[in-house]
């Protein structure tokens, strides 16, 4: 066969791809549909063979919807009005219940950011007697008059959500027709296959047979199909012994083989007038619906962003009036938004989340609004879910284990950026198991993936309060009934609320904001309770303990902070049209002024995740790492001096002992993080210019140092977080816990070592500062730097090795730290990176001969046949052979 030209496989190609939508900009008629929607054949083409309408709906009850739904014993069908082809629609995914873990959580919204499952613009489509649910591609669109519509009509697909038979002729008065509501909705449109599948690597699939619509909710803004999916795998693997990978299996089920995950489809009406746009500013921490344009081919770059919000709109006509000439009266909004408390929610927590969530409305009265933030308490005798009350809600989750403690996920219009619903979940075992230790060992790595779009705030906080409350348990004997407990719990709920109220209002995470203030700031109880820690609620800020021997300030934030009155007034405030981009322009150049500075930075996930700046931190607070660091590490040095002559009573176990360790330990690995990050932290600045700043700026190379010296005084020094052995003997695992949720752990005599645990953390210190991107960043800050005080990778590389092997190998503990060390700089010896500069690959190779010498020194004075002489010559071997070997190295 004489194969295609490229150009004209690529020409058959696009005419075989179905059509897609082009998504209308702001300015796009009101009501006209996304141009370049699939175009469906005439109804009037349907078979003469199919069954009468009135046939088979015998004995069956309609009931008015969006689309009216029909149904009889355990058959449901939809009704297709005649003008229903090709109209868009909302489909908004969530679930009813799930299993507990692993993600699979009943309560909670299809994620904007998956691959499959997520929220989309549908539309039904008929091809002769089927009818197709399609997804339409909302990410790149033209206006209907300019010719690129056409290429963009062809480039870009749009995706079958599912189809099924048309199941009756058409009404003889309506025009409309019935199709089986079962075919379109009780399937895997969700992938939940494929999360299980991903998380546990067993072969579940979904089991149609033993799937059902469960219930129609029908609302005034949505209807909502729900449906109880069955997923059953006749087999479960084992695991194999050296696999990477191995499978597992869902822990919360009676049996692993089969469960069932419960799926709402909220199917409603898209506005049919989009709501104007707002321009996304980078100095602005809003979530983005991002669209490619390619109407105009003049544009320096098709992408435009928007920030996403909820539509306000003033109640009054004078205040609409207002809104034109001065934009600056209060108003009531003609919808508010309003958030329902799932009837689940613990009562004596009520007030303290609804206190949350009305705290955002003192910024909304600021920009202009008031009584914009609603909350109402479903009643209890309610049968209906929350989420189908309105279009926000808050909900109580009881997962088997910790997994985000909240979140504040939402879904929005993809035309403009308009918030459509949004569901809050709380955890409860993040307040109700605070006080216990959730895991018994420490990650494997201290330094945490910030690159998720998840938010964990309500986790990770709820491990500081714990950590709080065992530190005051341990100086004064705090009981768990204590009302001073109660306050802390109720303090947690309203910050953690108020973050994800923020999310649900389109906001993102800040987390620069927690360097508002001086260190000695937050030890000023009535300053921090009144105008609070951090410059937003929108931060990850550490719980605030005060240093041994000083005054406490508020534990939490719970009041909002400078950049979230800010943030809310970019977002919602009303402007006239003709002014509104000058005054948003206005608004954002506030965080280049030098008097807002501090209290409107700004840096989110993308800048965390990335390792590099060093202002965008998690878990600290004042507006000095290094300094807030040492208080850090002398509260949990002095809590573990404490526990060892702490006094059990008769009716608490040692785990109580354990527990607070670990709390102590794990704090100090979210505090070595903070201090990491100013050795090769270069401040990306989101400045314009003109604000006296250049955007780049390392960190001093003395501050770098400084870094380091509090790292290996605290973290690698010789006897770094040792305990005395009569505490450590008193440090066993919780053995009903292990049993329950590793019956093969049972075996062991006692859980993880605590210098094993110590070692993981000083892993977790030396992963990021051995890696190739650190010390690469180090030999690219000579780019930006002046004058001869660098940092260098050599100064790194040799301060290291003086902490780790500033004292002799005599102990364990000691011998274990300095083996990974070598293995460390052996292996950037062995496979240094392709893109390894050439700088560094020298000063690693210098650094290794150095040590090596050294270590040959000091074999000649140990004891012939003790454990420090045979560790000295191993690590020596190890880099001997890994400087013997070039044709190893991965670099060239």
């Amino acid at each position: 066969m004489v194969p295609l030209p490229r150009r004209v496989i690529g020409l058959l190609l696009a005419a075989s791809v179905a059509a897609c939508s082009t998504l209308p900009s702001a300015n796009r008629t009101a009501g006209t549909p996304p141009s370049g929607s699939p175009t469906a054949p005439s109804p009037a083409a349907a078979s003469p063979q199919l069954p009468a309408f009135e046939l088979v709906l015998k004995d069956a009850k309609r009931t008015d919807a969006i689309l009216p739904v029909w149904r009889r014993e355990d058959r449901t069908w939809l009704e297709l009005p005649a003008d229903i082809w090709d109209k868009p629609m909302f489909l908004s995914l969530r679930l009813t219940s799930g299993i507990g873990e692993s993600g699979l959580f009943g309560g909670l919204m299809a994620s904007r950011y998956g691959v499959a499952g997520k929220p989309q613009i549908v539309t039904l489509r008929r091809v002769g007697n089927q009818v197709q649910l399609l997804a339409l591609n909302a990410a790149y669109f033209a206006q209907p008059d300019v010719p690129a519509q056409a290429a963009v009509k062809s480039a870009y697909s749009p995706s079958l959500l599912g189809s099924t038979p048309v199941a009756s002729a058409l009404h003889p008065t309506r025009g409309s027709v019935l199709v089986d509501a079962q075919a379109l909705f009780v399937t895997d449109m969700p992938g939940i296959a494929m999360l299980l599948n991903r998380a546990f690597r067993q072969n579940y699939a979904h089991d149609a047979r033993n799937s059902s619509i469960t219930a129609i909710q029908v609302q005034p803004h949505a209807t909502t199909i729900e449906v109880t999916n069955h997923y059953a795998t006749p087999s479960l693997s084992s695991a194999t012994p050296g696999a990477p990978l191995q499978p597992g299996a869902p822990a919360t089920v009676p049996d692993a083989r089969s469960l069932f995950i419960g799926v709402a489809y909220d199917l409603s009406r898209l506005p049919q007038q989009p709501m104007p746009t707002r321009t996304a500013d980078q100095r602005v921490g809003y979530f983005t619906t991002t669209v490619s344009d390619f109407s105009r081919d003049l544009d320096r770059r098709p992408r435009k962003f928007f920030i996403n919000h909820w539509r306000l709109e003033p109640k009054t006509p004078d205040a609409k009036e207002s809104a034109q000439a001065d934009a600056t009266a209060p108003a009531d909004p003609v919808e508010p938004i309003v958030f329902w408390l799932d009837r689940s929610i613990p009562v004596e927590y009520r007030q303290a989340i609804t206190d949350g969530a009305l705290e955002w409305n003192k910024a909304f009265e600021r920009a202009g609004w008031r009584n914009v933030v609603q909350v109402r308490q479903q009643p209890a005798d309610s049968t209906v879910d929350a989420a189908t009350l309105g279009r926000a809600s808050i909900r109580w989750m009881t997962n088997s284990n910790p997994s985000f403690g909240a979140i504040g996920p939402s879904h929005v219009d993809p035309r403009s950026g308009e918030i459509l619903r949004a569901h809050i979940a709380i955890e409860s075992l993040s307040s109700r198991a605070i006080r216990s230790l959730r895991s018994q060992i420490l990650a494997p790595h201290a330094h945490e993936d910030g690159a998720s779009q998840r938010c964990e705030q309500g986790d990770l906080a709820a491990e500081q309060l714990g950590y709080a409350l065992d530190t005051l348990s341990a100086h004064g004997g705090l009981d768990p009934d204590d009302p001073q407990v109660q306050r802390f719990v109720l303090a947690y709920l309203k910050d953690t609320t108020m973050h994800e109220v923020g999310h649900a209002l389109g906001l993102r995470h800040n987390f620069r904001a927690s360097g508002l203030r001086p260190l000695r700031q937050l030890a000023d109880a009535a300053l921090t309770e009144t105008q609070g820690l951090s410059a937003s609620v929108m931060d990850y800020a550490a719980i605030n303990l005060p240093a041994p021997g000083q005054t406490a300030g508020a534990p939490f934030q719970t009041t909002l902070g400078a950049y979230d009155y800010w943030a809310i007034e970019y977002g919602y405030k009303r402007f006239p049209v003709a002014r509104e981009q000058a005054e948003l322009a206005a608004i954002a150049a506030r965080a280049d002024d030098p008097a807002w500075r501090r209290a409107l930075a700004y840096g989110t996930d993308e800048d965390y995740a990335g390792g590099i700046d060093p202002q965008s931190l998690q878990f600290d607070l004042g507006d000095d790492p290094l300094a807030f660091a040492r208080q850090r590490v002398a509260i949990a040095q002095d809590l573990l001096s404490t526990l060892a002559s702490r006094t059990l009573r008769r009716d608490e176990d040692y785990s109580i002992l354990r527990r607070t360790a670990t709390y102590a330990l794990r704090d100090l690995a979210r505090t070595s993080v903070v201090v990491t990050r100013q050795i090769g932290g270069v401040s990306a600045l989101r400045d314009y210019p003109g604000s006296g700043r250049d955007p780049l700026q390392p960190v001093p190379a003395a501050t770098q140092a400084q870094a380091l010296d509090l790292l290996s005084r605290n973290y690698l020094c010789g006897n770094c977080l040792l305990l005395p052995p009569a505490l450590a003997r008193k440090l066993p695992p919780d053995f009903l816990d292990r049993v329950e949720t590793d019956p093969l752990a049972a075996a062991s005599a006692s859980g993880a070592s605590w210098n094993q645990l110590v070692l993981e953390l000083q892993r977790g210190v030396l992963a990021p500062l051995l890696s190739e991107d650190l010390l690469g960043r180090l030999v690219d800050q000579g780019e930006l730097e002046q004058g001869h005080d660098r940092f260098t990778p050599a100064r790194l590389l040799g301060g290291l090795t003086a902490a780790v092997w500033s004292s002799s190998a005599d102990s364990p503990a000691r011998r274990n730290l300095q083996r990974d060390y070598v293995n460390r700089l052996a292996l950037l010896v062995l496979r240094p990176a392709i893109q390894a500069r050439a700088d560094t690959r020298a000063q690693v190779r210098d650094e290794a001969q150095r040590l090596l010498a050294r270590l040959r020194n000091a074999q000649r004075h140990a004891e012939a046949g003790s454990a420090t002489k045979l560790h000295l010559s191993d690590c020596a071997d190890t880099l001997q052979r890994a400087l013997d070997a070039p044709l190893q190295r991965g670099g060239f």
